[in-house]
């Protein structure tokens, strides 16, 4: 069930929006341990230290792979990359690797993670006042009860 609160957008930059209503997902967070908690419960055959293991040599792995400039498909889930930020430069000589800003990762998701497959499984419930919130708070307007 994914939760939204309302909110009115109070952004007067928007017009076409301004003072109209809309929704953000809220989400309540699941740590690392209570996810492996909620792997090795769902029928799983592992231990929670198995798992434990696993994924943390995952994401070691993972990220060693993408300093080494590989991108790394997880099946259904996805590939990941590493993208860079640069800035432009006047000529093709002129760009180095010090013309690199930054560094951002990539996630393609796969099939069942696409927005339109999330969207057709999903189901929606407007979370109560109390409930915990993940993210924006209405940077652009208000969250409304």
């Amino acid at each position: 069930m994914i939760r939204y609160k309302k909110y009115q957008n109070k952004n007067e930059q928007t017009p076409s929006s301004y003072m109209k209503y809309y929704a953000r997902a809220t989400h309540e967070r699941v740590t690392f341990e209570e996810f492996i908690t909620h792997m090795a419960n769902h029928h799983c055959v592992f231990s929670e230290g198995t798992i434990r293991g696993v994924l943390v040599e995952m994401e070691n792995c993972l990220r060693e792979l993408l300093l080494e400039g590989k991108s790394v498909e997880f099946d259904e889930l996805g590939i990941f990359k590493i993208g860079i930020e640069t800035r432009g430069c006047s000529t093709a000589a002129d760009f180095t690797a010090n013309c690199i800003k930054g560094v951002h990762l990539n996630l393609f998701l796969g099939k069942r993670f696409r927005a339109r497959q999330l969207f057709e499984d999903a189901t929606f419930k407007e979370a109560d006042i109390y409930a915990g919130f993940d993210g924006d708070d209405g940077e652009n307007g208000t969250v409304e009860p």
